[in-house]
């Protein structure tokens, strides 16, 4: 049985991602947080076959439980075939000093030696890996919003949840954490002395992280902080636990930042991790938006570019819609994305519903959908669906707003739109398309795909995803375990729809249905 330890260092992660992009990558304390004990092991699902698990962690043990965790890696490869394991190079000596004999091959191709002259590269760009349910929330602060910035937000030190700390003989309080977990008086947790005890007690990483994990399942609206100084600190000891929630910081912390986004090199690398991450399959497109989003963003800033417009085309509920909201949410959170729906709309009164009538006509007073969401969401990231059922007028509306950047209601009112990000979506074919949009607005738009039916192992990723995600919430709202292995058969049988939508629906019937069979028994 193979028995690879994959070497890496962090200015080769990218490589590392390429080279397994099939994986997720997940850390040891994710794991073995699911299955504490190794006759557990067998009760996990094929999910983690399909995993390269990072066990920097266990060169960190004092050997104490040396010989469990030994016989815990055993158990993992004896029931998951293609499971890989992957250590960070500094750590690899004392990794293979406390496992010897484990380990049948060591692969440093992604592993290269520091020096002085090595350049640094940003930990933003360590989060450019496979993200799923397996990572927790991070959210930045920086120091100058402790003298008054974080004073109005509920804040509580993770230092409250240990007992102990002035022998050095630290333990998590137990009592302490289940009164935190029943409050309702804060909203964050700030990480941050956690780097210096790491510093003189590494062994404590894998409990820390286990249970960082069960508040998160249990307190998922819980946010965990962290100084922005000390991103990389926390990832030399947990690379692969957290996801980067920058967002989140400036926008729940920082009231005075300006709504509008400010879209540089690193933040669209941000965006496009998140969708990357996020949105499943249509891995063709993911790349494509990415380079786009930076040439938008470049032609932006040289006046030369007013508005980003992708057009998508494709079945419904396989992920056009589920985009648009994702990428509203990233760049505009807690502001509610611009929709417009074209099936809504009579044929004749299509362009008076969406900017409104003329003085005089009936309604000319109410204004039209886009204009009146614009002006309730600071989001600006606009939706409009089922292009297909588009008019002529609205047609040459969208031939001189993508080239302008603005448009001017009925009323004599300009409306600027620099800056916006405008996703068309339909389900007409690709001939269809061919033949009725017009190609003076085809020429217009920056970005034109088929969404396609999913493939087997994505569809199984969204199905276990989407099952962990609404147990989590049954198990916090009623504290009643749905054990998901209990209803496996069914969920794979879900597969074979191609509508996301649809299986989503059928995912609730299921573990709602197994919730209430629990709670009869």
């Amino acid at each position: 049985m193979n028995r690879t330890l994959y070497v890496y260092n962090y200015q080769k992660i990218n490589e590392l991602k390429l080279e397994f992009s099939n994986k997720h990558f997940i850390s040891f304390g994710f794991i073995f947080n699911m299955a504490s004990e190794i006759d557990n092991i067998e009760l996990l699902d094929d999910y983690f076959d399909d995993c390269i698990v990072d066990i920097s962690v266990l060169a960190f043990d004092t050997g104490y439980y040396r010989f469990f965790i030994e016989r815990y890696l055993y158990a993992l490869i004896n029931k998951f075939d293609n499971i890989k394991f992957a250590v960070v190079s500094e750590n690899k000596n004392d990794l293979l000093n406390r496992f010897t004999y484990f380990f049948s091959d060591i692969n440093e191709q992604f592993s290269i030696d520091t020096n002085d002259n090595m350049q640094v590269i940003d930990p933003i760009e360590h989060d450019s890996l496979n993200y799923s349910i397996e990572n927790i929330p991070l959210v930045l602060y920086n120091k100058s919003m402790l003298n008054n910035g974080m004073k109005k937000y509920k804040v509580i030190s993770i230092g409250c949840l240990f007992s102990g700390a002035d022998n050095l003989s630290y333990k998590f309080n137990s009592e302490n954490i289940k009164q935190l977990l029943k409050s309702e008086d804060f909203q964050y947790i700030d990480i941050t002395p956690v780097i210096d005890l790491f510093k003189i007690r590494s062994d404590l990483v894998l409990a820390f992280e286990i249970l960082l994990r069960q508040i998160y399942i249990i307190k998922k609206e819980t946010s965990f902080l962290i100084c922005d100084e000390l991103l990389d600190e926390i990832k030399k000891y947990l690379p692969f636990t957290f996801r980067i929630d920058n967002a989140l910081a400036m926008s729940e912390i920082d009231e005075t930042k300006s709504n509008d986004v400010f879209l540089d090199v690193e933040e669209t690398k941000r965006i496009a991790d998140l969708i990357n991450n996020s949105l499943k399959g249509h891995d063709e497109f993911k790349k494509d938006f990415e380079f786009n989003l930076k040439k938008f963003v470049f032609l932006n800033e040289l006046k030369e570019r007013k508005i980003f417009s992708i057009f998508l085309t494709g079945e419904s509920g396989i992920g056009k819609t589920e985009f648009a909201k994702m990428l509203s949410d990233i760049m505009y959170p807690k502001q509610d994305l611009i929709k417009i729906n074209f099936e809504n709309y009579s044929t004749e009164g299509v362009l008076n519903s969406l900017i409104g009538s003329p003085l005089g006509y009936i309604g000319s007073t109410e204004g039209g959908e886009l204009i009146n969401k614009m002006k309730v969401s600071k989001s600006k990231i606009v939706l409009i669906d089922e292009f297909e059922k588009a008019t002529p007028s609205v047609f040459h509306f969208f031939y001189e707003l993508l080239e302008d950047g603005k448009f001017t209601d009925r009323h004599g009112i300009e409306h600027n739109l620099d800056g916006y990000i405008i996703i068309f979506t339909s389900n007409m074919t690709r001939k269809r398309y061919i033949e009725s949009v017009p190609n003076p607005l085809k020429s217009r738009f920056d970005m034109v795909y088929c969404f396609v039916e999913l493939p087997p192992n994505e569809k199984e990723r969204f199905v276990i995803g989407t099952a962990t995600d609404l147990i989590s919430k049954i198990f916090k709202s009623t504290n009643v375990t749905v054990d998901i292995s209990c209803v496996s058969t069914e969920m794979n049988s879900l597969i074979k729809n191609n509508n996301l939508r649809s299986i989503k629906r059928k995912i609730e019937d299921i573990i709602i249905a197994q919730y209430y069979t629990n709670i009869n028994q």
